[in-house]
């Protein structure tokens, strides 16, 4: 299985989506259709494509995820044209003794819980072979923040709240999903 750890501000919508969108519709059609306009069509059709060049599934790591269930979330995405399928959301683990713990460790806790995944650090050989048990084959983070994980660092696509999930970079994550985790870590290496 493949993942998309998604986060929608900054990725599916944007600063220039929320701006031009005040020319393309009023106030009270906006308002009244929560949350369709929120997301840009040009960055959801980005998405999409991901998700038809890769059938990769959808873990929601937004902060949207918070108080809102799988259905709610995969409601919210399919009334925006999102064709892909929420199988999951990240846990939100928020802060420990005051010190705020960074999303990447939200995606890691999901990942070894729900996906059996685990990054092996010594040998394409030894990642092979983990990689049969596991149920996550590969993944993709997309976000605009950059609190990922130094080992998470061959998965993380940045967008930025600007422009969202340009087109170069859904190409990008295209790429990433579909090349073999022994390949993309020892990049084509026989050891």
């Amino acid at each position: 299985m493949k993942i998309i750890f998604l986060d929608f501000d900054g990725v599916i919508n944007s600063e220039t989506w929320m701006t031009s969108r005040w020319n393309e519709f009023d106030d009270e059609t906006i308002h009244r259709n929560y949350p369709l306009y929120e997301f840009s069509p040009e960055l959801v059709s980005n998405l999409n494509e991901i998700i038809e060049k890769t059938d990769a599934k959808i873990v929601v790591s937004s902060t949207w995820r918070k108080r809102r269930t799988i259905e709610e979330l995969q409601g919210i995405l399919s009334m925006i044209g999102v064709k892909g399928e929420v199988i999951g959301k990240t846990p939100v683990i928020g802060s420990i003794d005051g010190y705020t713990i960074p999303r990447g460790c939200e995606i890691q806790k999901w990942l070894k819980q729900e996906g059996k995944f685990q990054r092996i650090n010594w040998s394409a050989d030894e990642q092979r072979k983990y990689m049969e048990s596991a149920i996550v084959k590969s993944y993709v983070i997309l976000d605009d923040d950059s609190d990922m994980l130094f080992g998470q660092s061959e998965h993380f696509v940045q967008t930025s709240w600007k422009n969202g999930l340009e087109k170069h970079l859904a190409e990008k994550a295209i790429q990433i999903l579909n090349t073999p985790l022994d390949k993309l870590y020892y990049n084509n290496s026989k050891n």
